[in-house]
């Protein structure tokens, strides 16, 4: 069960990832996380980092796609600068929106990579998806009322994933 929570690949900052990293592993397309995956939560738009990142994918031929549990406002706003799609209230972990995504880019599951900060969401509903699992430190320390409460339960899973011998948090494969 574990390795329900367990990345592929574990990374300090979305930073670290390369476009030709992923397309060793088979990727095309890229889901992202917003939220304290690419900025804080209470930044509304895209930073010049989000901006070249994306650039750099995008012309390196990896489709970006933000998914993010939050409102479709807020992620209708932070991708309008991107010109890629946004897929809000995804209800992660849940698959219902990962199939949609698939469904909607005619993909297979081997083709999609996840990137979020969190064990509970995206690294769950993804692995639960058979896709390629990267998980990133949160970009700050601050958390909705909500993911604190997942940050709780995330610590304990943490615990048992060192005790495992599977992952330890804070010793990055980058």
């Amino acid at each position: 069960m574990l390795k329900l929570f367990c990345p592929n690949y574990y990374i300090h900052s979305y930073r670290a990832l390369t476009a030709s990293y992923l397309k060793e592993h088979g990727i095309t397309m890229l889901l992202c996380d917003i939220d304290n995956t690419m900025v804080a939560h209470d930044e509304p738009l895209p930073d010049r980092d989000v901006h070249t990142f994306v650039e750099s994918m995008k012309n390196a031929g990896i489709r970006i796609v933000f998914i993010s549990n939050n409102v479709e406002e807020r992620v209708q706003r932070f991708v309008s600068e991107l010109d890629v799609a946004g897929y809000s209230f995804a209800m992660k972990p849940l698959p219902k929106t990962y199939r949609r995504i698939v469904k909607d880019f005619a993909l297979s599951k081997q083709e999609v990579a996840v990137l979020g900060d969190q064990l509970l969401t995206d690294m769950l509903g993804a692995n639960l998806m058979g896709f390629y699992t990267i998980l990133s430190a949160p970009v700050v320390e601050r958390d909705l009322s909500f993911t604190k409460f997942n940050r709780f339960f995330e610590a304990i899973i943490f615990r048992l994933l060192k005790l495992s011998g599977r992952l330890t948090k804070g010793e990055f494969d980058d």
